[in-house]
């Protein structure tokens, strides 16, 4: 097929800034839609292209970033919320929310009540009395705890302490959020659950994920980041969580993770057997710390509640019932 110089000029262009191309002009937009046909170039909403193989090599949260990108390009008077402006913040999301977002494609604009146009099929406008924003990566979006109270209030218990650890993390003020949820209309009994257990503690998405659902299953929230010493060799260790029973037991849960064993820079050059001499080192450190009982975790072991409850219950982990 014939190279079409100008199209590729726009593309290169788009692809080093970090979006999608909207062409500007209609050569270039017909030479587009022609690879489109032949699967060269990908074409995640009307009007905005990319190269099939880029956009498959990006992950879901960066391929909404790339639309985003392009649509703020295209419109920069626009103010971006809801996931897309959670994404711009770099909050913490589980890929299937972004890929529910990319499956329908419907970006969410906040607009002034005044304005006349209404939502189509991929721009969802939400009405706010007051339009607040912010500029992320050269994007006007809704201020982090704006953002964090207008996607919590739609959210499962899980996914929104996963975003609301995140943003806590960052600085943003629970209070802050309550308040924005109750200016905007949003607070409802899921976000004060929400604002309620989250906190800053948490280091990634993981360990976020996992301490809300640690609270799903019924156990008494634990205490996080909690550190040790060994008092026979000195070394320091910092658990994920930490319950002490009624009877005085401390039991350890540590979330493991494949990307432990495979990632090289948190192999740093250890073999697979190096590093579970490590962890058994550091399970017998911590019990000579006053540590009674330790358990590994997996991120996939939290797709089992029922199988995650019986086992930690078993341990001794308390339950809020218990605990009554």
């Amino acid at each position: 097929m014939r190279d079409h110089a100008e199209m590729n000029r726009q593309l290169d262009e788009a692809e080093r800034e970090r979006r999608c191309l909207h062409p500007t002009s209609n050569p270039a937009h017909k030479a587009l839609l022609r690879r489109v046909r032949t699967g060269e170039i990908e074409s995640p909403m009307p009007g905005l292209f990319i190269r099939a193989e880029l956009w498959a090599s990006l992950k879901p949260v960066d391929q909404l970033k790339y639309v985003v990108r392009a649509l703020a390009q295209w419109h920069p008077d626009w103010v971006f919320g809801g996931v897309a402006a959670a994404c711009m913040h770099g909050l913490w999301l589980e890929y299937k929310v972004v890929r529910r977002i990319l499956q329908d494609l419907t970006v969410t604009v906040i607009c002034e009540p005044k304005g006349t146009r209404r939502s189509s099929a991929h721009i969802e406008r939400r009405h706010h009395a007051h339009v607040r924003s912010v500029v992320v990566d050269g994007v006007r979006v809704t201020p982090l705890a704006q953002t964090v109270a207008e996607c919590v209030a739609t959210m499962s218990f899980v996914d929104g302490t996963t975003l609301t650890c995140c943003a806590l993390r960052k600085g943003v003020r629970a209070e802050l959020v309550m308040v924005c949820a109750v200016e905007d209309g949003l607070m409802n009994d899921g976000l004060r659950k929400v604002l309620q257990y989250a906190n800053a503690h948490a280091e990634n998405g993981g360990e976020a994920k996992t301490f809300a659902v640690l609270i799903e299953c019924g156990f008494v929230p634990p205490a996080q980041q909690v550190k040790f010493v060994d008092p026979q060799t000195g070394r320091r260790y910092r658990v994920d969580y930490l319950w002490r029973t009624a009877d005085g037991r401390l039991i350890v849960v540590e979330l493991d993770g494949l990307v432990k064993y495979t990632d090289p820079s948190m192999t740093q050059g250890r073999t697979l057997g190096g590093i579970i001499d490590d962890e058994r080192e550091r399970t017998e450190g911590l019990k000579r710390a006053g540590v009674h009982t330790v358990i590994r975790i997996r991120m996939e072991d939290l797709a089992d509640r029922w199988e995650l409850t019986r086992r930690l219950a078993e341990a001794g982990v308390p339950m809020v019932q218990q605990a009554a």
